[in-house]
């Protein structure tokens, strides 16, 4: 099986090593964000994706979740 995103070999959910750990990351800083401003998982998503200090692997992942409608996630 090849990632979603890149055609990696996949190690779990879909994703291979690098986006899995970005996806694992995006995940777990939601509930950060969520407690400091009460937001939804796909406003999230798009703070995420504009944030110039978001890396390209998360970058790629948040685009990945928005264009396959899995905006709403958590």
């Amino acid at each position: 099986m090849k990632c979603k995103i890149c055609n990696k070999d996949v190690q779990d959910s879909g994703f291979c090593y690098l986006h899995l750990i970005a996806y694992k990351n995006i995940v777990d800083k939601f509930d950060v964000w969520k407690k400091a401003s009460d937001i939804f998982w796909s406003d999230y998503l798009i703070e995420v994706q504009k944030n110039s200090l978001t890396g390209e692997w998360a970058k790629e992942v948040v685009k990945h979740l928005i264009e396959e409608g899995n905006q709403n996630v958590r």
